[in-house]
């Protein structure tokens, strides 16, 4: 499941710099930019299928085109389908993933104000441990509701795998990706 923790990460990691400006002059939250960029990204660029096991690089389009080595495959229309339905799955999680690393974030920036207020007021840590044990639980429900979309994304690779030939080889997610988040979340 590299590749998916990749499209969890990369927004975050990539935007985390930007300001709270959008393009018309108003403000909006980092989270809300990153998740916008991220959709922005996923509707505009090709989606990277990856290198992996020796295969040539591969791409598909947002208008679900299939590329190898930059030359198209040739998709019908109802493998067309198949190949938007799989992007849109895969923007679904990754915006998923940019919600929860903001929530990850804004957790670490209130502990830490916190934990400032804690040791000027003497109060000590508890009350940095407590705050942290609540949003912990609180990330922890968004982050199942990632998993649990998990199985429509690997129906749709699937789906794509059997029907394009040449997608097979890169479609590398598994059942076991599906429990391995459940249990690694909990």
């Amino acid at each position: 499941m590299s590749r998916l923790s990749l499209f969890l990460l990369v927004p975050v990691l990539a935007l985390a710099g930007c300001g709270g400006k959008d393009d018309g002059g108003g403000d909006l939250s980092l989270a809300e930019k990153v998740a916008r960029e991220v959709r922005e990204e996923m509707a505009s660029e090709n989606l990277d299928l990856g290198r992996g096991k020796g295969l040539p690089h591969a791409e598909l389009t947002p208008e679900g085109e299939m590329l190898i080595d930059g030359k198209p495959v040739g998709l019908d229309p109802a493998q067309r389908e198949l190949a938007i339905a799989y992007r849109g799955n895969v923007a679904a999680i990754a915006e998923a993933g940019v919600g929860i690393g903001m929530q990850g974030a804004e957790l670490a920036k209130e502990s830490v104000g916190i934990a400032i207020n804690g040791l000027l007021s003497g109060e000590g840590t508890a009350a940095v441990e407590e705050n942290a044990k609540e949003k912990a639980k609180e990330i922890e429900a968004v982050a199942l509701t990632l998993c649990d979309r998990l199985p429509e994304l690997y129906q749709s690779q699937q789906a794509l795998a059997e029907a394009v030939p040449e997608f097979a080889p890169y479609a590398d997610m598994d059942e076991s990706d599906i429990d391995d988040c459940h249990v690694n979340v909990n």
